[in-house]
């Protein structure tokens, strides 16, 4: 992995976010997320519109609630580090971070331990791109 010292200039707050891919995953992939975030030890929200629910046990579930309303699960790393998955698609997962919260090394080791867990869990390559910009990897994990 990158040091901080060499990475640190990725995460200038610029009013845009970063975002976190895991690529070419089936429904069934989504689902065991969603049973492995239940399990870990990060603290997690999630909400449909502005109602906190608990968190559904399979996309479906997740997809038929966004018939209504859009739908975005907080995960919380330590020192309020927030990270929003999002269920856009069925094929790709992807996550977000405000580099607003990642301003130094102790929270961007943070973050690559979430990028790490996250690779294990899905046994996908994880990565860390410019928002809206996939081909923009910053960096890429594969635990």
């Amino acid at each position: 992995m990158k040091p901080w010292s060499e990475i640190k200039h990725e995460f200038k707050a610029d009013g845009s976010l970063r975002d976190i891919y895991v690529e070419n995953i089936e429904p069934a992939a989504w689902d065991q997320f969603i049973a492995e975030i239940k399990g870990s030890k990060y603290e997690i929200d999630f909400y449909h519109g502005d109602v906190e629910l608990e968190l559904p046990k399979s996309l479906l579930l997740i997809k038929r609630l966004q018939e209504t309303d859009p739908t975005t699960l907080c995960i919380w790393l330590l020192d309020k580090i927030q990270i929003n998955c999002h269920f856009f698609v069925e094929t790709e997962m992807e996550l977000d971070v405000s580099p607003r919260d990642i301003q130094n090394e102790n929270a961007y080791l943070q973050l690559l331990n979430f990028l790490e867990w996250l690779s294990k869990s899905m046994k996908k390559e994880v990565k860390l791109t410019h928002e809206g910009a996939q081909e923009l990897v910053i960096l890429s994990v594969f635990a």
